[in-house]
C-alpha cells in the first residue's frame, strides 16, 4: 500500500507526542504548519494517528492529532492548492529549472517555490535576470535548496579559515579550536553567540544558547534573534518563538524576499552586479564561485 501522506494545516503548528496524550511531558517535536507527514497507523483513539516525519534532519516518530491534518495536495486553512495550471509561464520555468539544477532540494523549498508567484510578483522578482540573480543567491545559501539550518559541524583547520584570527570576529584560536570541533552548540555560541559579544551584538544574540537556536535558517539563511524577530513581525509571524516557521513552505520565501527588498537589490540584480548582491546577503564574498555558477546556469534556462 502506497504511503498515505499529509500536511500540519494549523497555523500555531502541530506537536509529534510520545504517547497519544496532550501534557508537557509527552511533547517531541513542533511540527511548523504545511510540513509534510506520514500516516503510519490508526490507535485506539479515534482522533489520534502514529506518524512519521523527517524534522531538522532526523527522522522522528510519534502520535499526532489527524484533526490537525489535511491530506497533502489538499487545501490548508482555506488556501487554494497550487497546481501546475495555475501557475505563471514564468513560474512554471522557473520551477522546472530549479528542480533540474537542484535534484537533492528540500521539498520545504520546491513547494514554496511552486506556490511562490504572488509574493515574486510582490516583490518584482519578474524578470530571467531578477530571478537568475535571487535563486542563484538561495541555491548558494541552502547548498542546492538542501540545507534547511546551517551547519556549525567543521574540522579544525576549515574553522580557523572561517572563523579563526584574521578571518572573523570570532578569532578563534589554534588552541581553542580542538574543543570546538564538530562541536555545533559550542562552536555556534563563540561565534554568533555569547561567546562572541560583538557579533552577539550586531545579531540581537542576548541568551545563552541563541547562537544555535538562531544560526543560519531557511533560504537566506536569516541568522540572529535579532534578524528572526525583524523577519517575522511585517507577517505576524513569530520566527523568534519559533524558528522552525522560517522553512514551513508557507513561509519560507517570506523572510528571504524581505531582505531581498530590504537590501533593494532587484535594482543591483537589473545592473547584473552579483558583487554587490553577494555583499548585501552575505556580508562579504563567501561563495562568491558558486553564485557566479549558479547564475552562468540559471540565466540562459530562464531567459
Amino acid at each position: 500500500m502506497a504511503q498515505q501522506r499529509f500536511r500540519v494545516n494549523n497555523p500555531s503548528g502541530m506537536w509529534v507526542r510520545s504517547e497519544p496524550v496532550v501534557s508537557e511531558a509527552t511533547k517531541k517535536k513542533l511540527l511548523p504548519n504545511g510540513h509534510s507527514v506520514v500516516k503510519l497507523a490508526e490507535t485506539a483513539k479515534p482522533d489520534w494517528w502514529k506518524v512519521s516525519t523527517s524534522f531538522q534532519g532526523e527522522t522522528v516518530e510519534g502520535f499526532s492529532n489527524k484533526t490537525l491534518l489535511v491530506p497533502d495536495g489538499q487545501p490548508s486553512n482555506g488556501a487554494e492548492p497550487a497546481t501546475p495550471t495555475t501557475l505563471s509561464p514564468f513560474l512554471t520555468k522557473t520551477f522546472a529549472v530549479v528542480s533540474q539544477l537542484a535534484p537533492q532540494a528540500k521539498n520545504n523549498y520546491l513547494q514554496a517555490i511552486r506556490e511562490g508567484g504572488p509574493l515574486f510578483e510582490e516583490h518584482g522578482i519578474t524578470t530571467p535576470m531578477r530571478m537568475s540573480h535571487f535563486m542563484a543567491q538561495a541555491m548558494t545559501e541552502t547548498g542546492g535548496f538542501k540545507v534547511l539550518r546551517e551547519s556549525m559541524s567543521y574540522s579544525v583547520p576549515r574553522m580557523l579559515q572561517i572563523f579563526g584570527v584574521g578571518n572573523h570576529s570570532a578569532k578563534i584560536t589554534a588552541a581553542e579550536a580542538p574543543s570546538l570541533a564538530h562541536n555545533e552548540r559550542a562552536l555556534s555560541e563563540r561565534v554568533y553567540g555569547l561567546g562572541n559579544p560583538r557579533k552577539a551584538r550586531e545579531l540581537g544574540n542576548t541568551q545563552p544558547g541563541d547562537g544555535f537556536l538562531f544560526r543560519g535558517n531557511g533560504v537566506l539563511q536569516t541568522t540572529g534573534r535579532g534578524a528572526h524577530r525583524r523577519m517575522g513581525q511585517p507577517f505576524g509571524l513569530d520566527f523568534e518563538g519559533n524558528p522552525d516557521l522560517v522553512t514551513a513552505p508557507e513561509h519560507a520565501l517570506k523572510p528571504a524576499l524581505k531582505e531581498w527588498s530590504d537590501n533593494n537589490l532587484n535594482r543591483f540584480a537589473d545592473q547584473n552586479d552579483i558583487r554587490t548582491i553577494t555583499k548585501r546577503i552575505n556580508g562579504g564574498l563567501n561563495g562568491f564561485e558558486d553564485r557566479k555558477a549558479f547564475f552562468a546556469r540559471l540565466l540562459p534556462k530562464l531567459s
